[in-house]
């Protein structure tokens, strides 16, 4: 709850504002009953036709005013928590895309979903109930025991040993939700990244017939999620009842005593009991309310820290005033670099040396697994290195911010990403002030031409999420061309040939050596194709640099890279190397 008052501290007047006019509503609430028994003492009793219509205008006017303050305090306390929920909203998105890829990754995207949708939506609904949990039920709560005790202290003492059972039980109930509701959003997040692997991987699962194991992994974690669900439920359900099964049973012995001393003659009045049992519907109402609040308060508070998580997590800018040199030109220098992944043992890098010369061209080759990819988001600055450094323009990466390293570098990754929009709007992200005549460029020199004058829309043709609208080798032109349209020191391509014929290939590369003649290239592939025209070629497996030179000299001093060219080119390749 601290958490939360925390967040809301901006909101403090409109709240303040919600509880005021809620107050006054409640005010004209607490005075009916008071209204009711003066009905029945001084008109029914009395025999007053006159005093009844008096006391009904009067009812019926605080009638009015109750209903006005409770409809205006709920259209303001609407308005401030569709706010604060609309900036909180905002905020989680600014920070989750702020965060380093490590932190990123420890939560994951499903954990991110999660806390961003169905957590923001329970803190929304404490924010809701917040002014009338504070405010309005105190003053419901104290109020109506004042004028319950003002009516007949007896009664009213009664049902106020009720009380302290209720809360008991309460408390008892809701000590075990915390955990319970917690290791359900566990299994949600769980649950969510199945699915989101499910989807992804459909292909592959058919293709290996893994479709059991999968909806083993999904049944696990769906039953293990509803067994907390439900019992968190079933366990905070019991509040209601229990409490209002009390409080009943309190009003019941509130009736029996009135009984007993109206016998004695010992009873004020009738009118004194009405209203007596009028403020106990209100004091009950107002301990159920609260005994709500406690079975809700530790979903509630679970929510808050998964979001909590994300808030204190220090985004890619969070540096010290030292921390801000910049780079004196764009060499490239990685000393003894050793990578570990968060959450593993195994080094995926090890002792990784390499160098990169302003101008140069250089190729990184290795097979699946080798670190090639691995080696490339550290150079961008995704990572931190777990051993060694990077050195950019004279610079060690930790003393350069990394809005200024990656302003450095133009990067295809692997994964050709493309997102719902206009063809223009998924080049401009290379360059958001590209104009169209640079777009054009980009996708001529990309070998995008074609595509783009066959469809009548030219620019403004819709892509569909994941490119699903287009082929693998157009999704890598697609992503190529967005690289090469940033003006950037840098180009890193990794492993953005795979999906593309080796004579389209041929031709885009030759089309990148003149568009970006005199910058830096980094190439990672898989393709001897690719490697053999590059300045030096570093040649990795299982993280370990084990090879560096040209094409040729690889050839005759590097047994797996002569291996990978002769299952790719044959002995032909082999004899040309030896030949040139």
């Amino acid at each position: 709850m601290k958490e939360l008052l925390q967040l809301l501290k901006p909101y403090r007047k409109r709240l303040s504002l919600v509880a005021l006019v809620d107050a006054f509503g409640m005010m004209a609430s607490l005075l009916m009953p008071f209204v009711m028994s003066e009905i029945v003492e001084k008109g029914i009793a009395g025999e007053s036709l006159t005093a009844v219509w008096k006391y009904a205008a009067i009812m019926l006017l605080l009638a009015i005013l109750s209903a006005a303050g409770n409809l205006i305090s709920v259209k303001l306390n609407t308005s401030v928590s569709a706010r604060f929920t609309s900036e909180l909203c905002q905020r989680t998105f600014e920070k989750i895309n702020s965060l380093s890829y490590s932190d990123y990754s420890r939560i994951g995207p499903s954990g991110l979903l999660t806390r961003a949708t169905d957590d923001i939506w329970n803190v929304e609904g404490a924010v809701t109930s917040l002014p009338y949990t504070l405010f309005t039920v105190p003053i419901l709560f104290i109020g109506s025991t004042v004028l319950a005790f003002l009516a007949d202290h007896v009664l009213a003492a009664v049902f106020m040993l009720s009380i302290p059972p209720v809360l008991i039980l309460v408390l008892i109930i809701m000590r075990p939700l915390y955990d319970m509701w917690d290791k359900s959003d566990k299994y949600v997040d769980l649950q969510n990244k199945i699915v989101r692997e499910r989807l992804s991987g459909l292909r592959v699962v058919r293709a290996f017939n893994n479709e059991k194991r999968e909806h083993g992994r999904a049944k696990f974690a769906t039953e293990e999620m509803s067994k907390y669900m439900i019992r968190a439920n079933t366990r905070g359900g019991m509040v209601d009842p229990v409490a209002m099964l009390l409080l009943n049973l309190a009003t019941v012995a509130v009736v029996y005593f009135s009984s007993i001393r109206a016998d004695g003659g010992t009873l004020h009045s009738t009118g004194d009991v009405i209203a007596v049992l009028q403020y106990i519907a209100l004091i009950s109402s107002a301990l159920i309310n609260i005994s709500w609040t406690l079975a809700w308060l530790p979903k509630v508070k679970v929510s808050i820290r998964r979001i909590n998580e994300i808030h204190t997590m220090n985004d890619e800018e969070t540096l010290s005033d030292e921390k801000s040199l910049l780079p004196e030109g764009y060499d490239i220098e990685i000393r003894d670099l050793s990578f570990i992944y968060p959450d593993t043992k195994e080094a995926v890098l090890r002792n990784v040396s390499i160098t990169v010369r302003e101008g140069e061209n250089i190729a990184l080759i290795g097979g699946t697994g080798s670190g090639k990819t691995t080696l490339i988001r550290l150079l961008t600055g995704l990572f931190e290195p777990t051993e060694g450094e990077i050195i950019l323009g004279g610079r060690n990466y930790r003393q350069i911010k990394k809005a200024d390293i990656r302003s450095r570098f133009s990067v295809a990754m692997q994964k050709a990403q493309i997102f719902e929009g206009t063809l223009r709007d998924n080049i401009k992200t290379g360059d958001p002030n590209a104009t169209d005549e640079e777009i054009r460029e980009a996708l001529r020199i990309s070998k995008m031409e074609d595509f783009l004058n066959s469809h009548e829309e030219g620019l403004d043709y819709l892509l569909v999420g994941m490119g699903q609208n287009v082929s693998g080798g157009q999704r890598q032109r697609l992503n190529m061309a967005r690289t090469v349209i940033k003006n950037a020191d840098v180009y890193v391509f990794d492993d953005s040939f795979s999906a593309l014929d080796l004579l389209t290939e041929s031709e885009i590369r030759e089309n990148y050596r003149e568009r970006l003649a005199g910058k830096s290239r980094i190439v990672s592939t898989q393709r001897i194709s690719t490697a053999m025209s590059a300045d030096r070629i570093y040649v990795l497996d299982g993280g370990r640099i084990i090879g560096e030179g040209t094409h040729d000299s690889l050839m005759i001093s590097c047994p797996i890279y002569r291996e990978i060219a002769e299952s790719q080119l044959g002995r032909r390749g082999k004899e040309d190397s030896y030949e040139k």
